[in-house]
């Protein structure tokens, strides 16, 4: 249950602020490093894995490049005006979703991954079991192959580089990290690639079939289907994390603060103070992170044989729960 999870979290920050009160500054201090040499155990290691994966209400998965951000944004603007919350960094805080929880009792927790990384892999190197999530609500966003696709040879050729020595460090993608780097070829070549393209995304949203049934609850958004009924498929989702009686009009600002025009506005004035939404080149529409937000866009990039190609693959062997059909 969201609240239990809400109620856990209280009981341990509030415990650890009665002892800290308790303690003179060098007492604080001793603890505080003796804590500090306890986290480095293997064994207290895993116990903070494991409550932290617990604390978890809900998880907002997707493959990259298919419209994260975008829905992000509108679930953190409806809890901010929905429930009021203040804080410095809210803008910031909306755009990450987890660090809204402590502002509130009524907001769970919402942590916005890729899941597995796949972006770094080769479709037999993703991990078959999402058995992980089974204690937590998981909201899969999917898109369109085709625009993925595409919306991730640009991120790939465009904005990596500027982020590329962050994710080498991360110890589940030390192993890769030689293919953590710019793209050079051209987006035909790349729609072939063995490492996060298309054959990685069509193998990603499989497994992910196969293992929806395992979370506690699963709800599917498709891109295309917030774009048509933007305010119905929004709704759907703060109903599946039990946020409940939203205002219609604090909806509809949230829909409209999180429109296209607005969030490439916000990118251009650096409006959350982070990296992840932030153009690489003010001049250049494709180094955006919102770079253009169409469905069937790449027709406009792809020529015939390239979309011929991928189709054939789609209908081969991407499952039909999606509903994407060539």
């Amino acid at each position: 249950m969201i609240l239990n999870g809400i109620l856990v979290r209280s009981i341990i920050v509030g415990a650890w602020s009665f002892v800290k009160s308790k303690l003179p500054p060098e007492g604080r201090r001793k603890l505080g490093t003796f804590l500090g040499r306890m986290a480095q155990k293997p064994l207290i290691t895993s116990l903070v894995r494991w409550y932290d994966q617990r604390s978890v209400d809900a998880y907002l998965i997707s493959f990259p490049k298919s419209g994260r951000t975008w829905l992000r944004l509108m679930i953190g603007r409806v809890l901010e005006k929905h429930l009021g919350l203040t804080d410095p960094k809210i803008m910031e805080r909306i755009l990450e979703l987890e660090t809204l929880a402590p502002l509130h009792p009524d907001v769970p927790k919402i942590r916005v991954i890729h899941d597995d990384e796949p972006e770094w892999k080769k479709p037999d190197e993703l991990v078959q079991s999402k058995a992980n999530y089974k204690n937590a609500k998981v909201i899969l966003l999917v898109r369109d192959p085709r625009d993925v696709v595409v919306s991730i040879y640009f991120e790939h050729t465009k904005r990596v580089g500027h982020y590329a020595h962050i994710m080498q460090q991360v110890d589940s993608l030390k192993q890769y990290a030689e293919r953590i780097k710019p793209y050079e070829g051209d987006l035909p070549s790349f729609i072939h690639e063995s490492v996060g393209s298309f054959d990685t995304l069509i193998r990603y949203y499989n497994i992910w079939e196969a293992n929806r049934y395992l979370p506690k609850d699963f709800l599917l958004v498709r891109y295309e289907d917030i774009q048509t009924n933007t305010k119905k498929e929004l709704k759907g989702v703060l109903e599946f994390l039990g946020v409940k009686s939203v205002r219609d009009e604090v909806i509809e600002e949230a829909v409209n603060f999180a429109s296209f025009k607005n969030m490439r506005q916000m990118e251009q004035n650096r409006t959350f103070k982070s990296d992840r939404l932030t153009p690489t080149d003010q001049q250049d529409q494709e180094s955006y992170k919102t770079r253009k937000g169409k469905v069937g866009g790449f027709t406009e990039y792809l020529n015939q044989e390239d979309i011929d190609y991928l189709n054939s693959k789609m209908e081969e062997n991407l499952s039909y729960f999606y509903h994407y059909k060539p």
